[in-house]
Formats: structure tokens, C-alpha cells, sequence
């Protein structure tokens, strides 16, 4: 059985993948999906480079970026234990969080993934922005 869990940010204003990147870094998110690489997608077509490769993930996610595609890329959250892909879409105006296998899950109530605690860490970086929307789904 599959799990679709997202969680999206609509903005008032176009929003850059890398300034969105540059938030996320800077409140304790990590680009690393495995500790010796990172993966980033270009067009759906997801690729894995060594750890110093941010400044290449970077210029194809430009290129794709500019040529209106949707690119991504996988985190490490706060904390350290779970991981992300970062959906940035083509309308500029909205990012999406889809967390990877082995959610957080309620404490008591552990068949539900934690949507309130992934919300919160990622809205905390765009608290400044004008954010029209969040929408965050757990379909099972």
C-alpha cells in the first residue's frame, strides 16, 4: 500500500529555489540524503552527487528551474533523523514538503504521521513572507 504525505506553501510572491535553499540552511536543514551525497531533481529525473557537489546541483537546478520545470531536492530536517524531498514548481509561487519513509509519526496515536510538527519546521524559515496558503495531506 502506498503513502502520499505533502505538505505546500503558496506565497503571495515568486519565491527562488536557492533563497528558499539559503532559508532552510540556515535555520538547521542539510542537503544530504546519504552521509557521503545528495540527491536534487531536474524535470523528474532525480541524480546523486558527492556532498561537494551543491554548487553543481545548484547550476542544473538553475537551468531547469529557468526552463520552467520543476526541481527538488532531498533534506535532512532538524534534528537530524528525518528526511524530505523540496518540490520548487514552476509557478515560482509555491514549495512543497514531501517527507521521505520513516516519518515522524504522534506519539500516541503512531498510524499518523506528525503533519503539525513538519508544518511548523517548515514554515518557520518563510515567517517573514507573505504565505496565502498551507495544505498538508497524509493519503493513504
Amino acid at each position: 500500500m502506498s503513502r502520499d504525505i505533502m505538505i505546500s506553501l503558496q506565497f503571495e510572491h515568486d519565491v527562488d529555489f536557492e533563497e528558499v535553499l539559503e532559508r532552510l540552511a540556515k535555520t538547521g536543514w542539510e542537503f544530504v540524503r546519504e552521509e557521503n551525497s545528495l540527491w536534487y531533481m531536474t524535470d523528474f529525473d532525480w541524480k546523486e552527487l558527492p556532498l561537494d557537489g551543491l554548487t553543481q546541483a545548484k547550476l542544473d537546478m538553475r537551468a531547469a528551474y529557468e526552463a520552467g520545470e520543476t526541481t527538488g531536492m532531498t533534506v535532512r530536517l532538524p534534528g537530524g533523523e528525518f528526511y524530505a524531498n523540496v518540490m520548487f514548481h514552476e509557478d515560482r509561487r509555491s514549495v512543497s514538503l514531501i517527507p521521505l519513509l520513516d516519518y515522524r509519526t504522534i506519539e500516541r496515536s503512531p498510524e499518523f504521521v506528525d503533519l503539525g510538527w513538519y508544518l511548523e519546521n517548515f514554515r518557520r524559515p518563510f515567517r517573514d513572507f507573505t504565505i496565502l496558503s498551507t495544505e498538508a495531506s497524509d493519503h493513504r
